[in-house]
């Protein structure tokens, strides 16, 4: 996951999209929801851990990366400055999270050769 993605609001998901690719001819669809994610915001890596719905090959690993990047701010935060201000840090991240968590998963099925239903391959 590289910046542009992590910060990536204007390149967000923001209409249901499915997802789907063939395995051993078998068709696998994944839905994508294109609005806020209070679970995803609230749980962060735990809900693709725990959640069946976000199972797809490097999703946690991915997810891992802004999970602690704001672990250590919040530690770096919490230390250094009030608990108002950490407050204001951790709804803060509860947007960001929420509001990127299913580009983050998009992307990830993308990168995992999935394609839009509709589309072909050869359009992305």
């Amino acid at each position: 996951m590289n910046f542009a993605e992590l910060f990536g609001f204007n390149d967000r998901v923001l209409q249901d999209t499915v997802m789907v690719r063939e395995i051993n001819g078998k068709t696998i669809k994944k839905q994508v929801k294109g609005s806020f994610n209070w679970l995803g915001g609230i749980f962060t890596i735990f809900y693709a851990v725990f959640s069946q719905k976000y199972k797809t090959t490097g999703f946690v690993a991915k997810i891992a990366i802004p999970f602690v990047i704001a672990l250590v701010v919040n530690i770096i935060v919490s230390s250094a400055m009030g608990s108002v201000i950490s407050l204001i840090l951790n709804l803060a991240e509860l947007a960001w999270f929420g509001s990127m968590y299913d580009t983050w998963f998009k992307n990830q099925l993308l990168a995992n050769g999935y394609t839009e239903e509709g589309t072909t391959e050869n359009e992305h």
